[in-house]
């Protein structure tokens, strides 16, 4: 993957930090040297851009995803999936262990984390699993996988059922300060079924699962979280029950976090009708009543960040009946412009938005002085720009993933990523592909 290494500098550009709160019209200049605000002296090879009427943020962070290696290339691979997120104006990615190996030994959480430099890809921070070959039974080494560079733990996709491996993963992860990272679902409420249980799923007539199987396992882990002190974080809520819990939980002082995607802010289970099997995912699109009850939770700060849970699967798998194709959409390329659907329609501000995924994630992750700002304490040279005006059609051709099946193909966003730069090198630049 094309790395280009210039000095960059960005003139008349409105920089907008929320871990700092800075948000004015400046200059910039930006390099692998460092990032400088308002430069008196540019060199004679110092690329200039036109920053006018443009938004410079810094590199965004999507907490969750799969980029399939190993194990999985025909879907996706950590170049591929780099070039997706640099298009998205993602620079720092936080990938799931459900590779082949599983991601459950200290040497595979170091071999993850060595790949990406090794096609020059996106920043990875990993997420080792709970369970060895996640299988939900016997717990892996919490404090090795951190001292290989774990964030945190997961079994993403496979709940944690067994009550007794929660409460010795809930209690590792505190003694370790690790995130412990929930896919909340009641398998014996959901029987892991293709939709959500509804009216639509009614006249569709295929079995649906109930909403409650999410928020039942959100309640059981928080009252864990609450008697270890554990740091617990909901993957992809999407109920208002697990809202509710959640919130009960940050004003009890819990350290409790929750990510929900873009999907679920935007659709409801009624996309479903039509049997597009690109808007079948895990947790499923809910009802309309779920679905407002997360644009408030965006509105009133009792989410945390929005990640997109790029979930890559080739069409040959997707061409499958709705019932036996995999659970998944991909994500990375739109989960930005997405939310400035919301900004758009007035529901939340710029700055709300470029919180969720920048500083929101970046404090979820206690990476806070090292992702998510440019200027906040020791600030990072990453960097994405955005024309919030510019009106652009998902299809498959322009995404830059390897697998097309995004729940949102053939929709019409606002808001569009002009360039990323991953440690002050430019990554993307609108329009080329790498």
């Amino acid at each position: 993957m094309s790395v280009i290494s210039h000095a960059t500098f960005i003139k008349n550009i409105r920089l907008l930090d929320t871990a700092s709160g800075f948000d004015k019209i400046t200059n910039l200049l930006l390099s692998p040297a460092g990032f400088f605000l308002n430069p008196s002296v540019l060199g004679a090879s110092c690329v200039i851009i036109d920053g006018q009427s443009k938004v410079a943020l810094p590199g965004l962070i999507d907490m969750h995803v799969h980029f399939r290696q190993p194990g999985f290339l025909h879907k996706e691979t950590i170049a591929t999936g780099s070039q997706a997120a640099f298009a998205g104006g993602v620079t720092t990615v936080v990938v799931m262990p459900n590779t082949n190996p599983v991601l459950d030994t200290p040497e595979r959480i170091e071999e993850q984390i060595s790949l990406s430099g090794l096609v020059n890809g996106v920043e990875i921070l990993v997420a080792g699993a709970v369970s060895k070959g996640l299988l939900g039974q016997e717990p892996t080494d919490y404090a090795a996988l951190k001292k290989a560079g774990a964030i945190g733990v997961t079994d993403d996709g496979s709940p944690v059922m067994n009550e007794d491996l929660m409460d010795q993963a809930m209690r590792a992860c505190a003694e370790n300060d690790l995130l412990f990272m929930q896919h909340a679902e009641d398998l014996g409420l959901s029987h892991s079924a293709s939709m959500n249980e509804g009216k639509t799923s009614r006249i569709m007539g295929i079995k649906g699962q109930l909403a409650d199987s999410e928020g039942a396992m959100v309640e059981r882990d928080i009252a864990l979280a609450k008697k270890y002190n554990a740091r617990y974080h909901v993957l992809h809520l999407s109920t208002k029950r697990s809202l509710a819990a959640v919130r009960k939980a940050k004003m009890a002082g819990l350290k409790v976090s929750c990510e929900v995607t873009p999907h679920h802010l935007l659709l409801n289970d009624e996309a479903c009708a039509a049997w597009d099997t690109n808007k079948k995912m895990n947790p499923p699109l809910r009802d309309e009543n779920d679905r407002l009850a997360l644009i408030e939770g965006l509105i009133d700060g009792s989410i945390d960040a929005v990640a997109s849970e790029h979930a890559p699967h080739s069409a040959a798998e997707k061409q499958n009946h709705f019932c036996q194709a995999p659970f998944g959409v991909v994500g990375l390329e739109t989960a930005f412009a997405v939310l400035l659907t919301l900004v758009n329609q007035g529901f939340i501000s710029l700055s709300r938005a470029v919180m969720l995924m920048t500083s929101g994630p970046a404090k979820i992750l206690q990476k806070q002085h090292q992702i998510g700002t440019v200027l906040a304490s020791a600030a990072s040279n990453n960097l994405c720009i955005i024309d919030l005006e510019t009106k652009w059609r998902v299809d498959a051709q322009s995404l830059q993933g390897r697998s097309k099946n995004s729940a949102f193909l053939g929709m019409e966003l606002q808001g569009k990523v002009m360039a990323t730069f991953l440690k002050g090198n430019l990554r993307y630049l609108q329009g080329t592909r790498n």
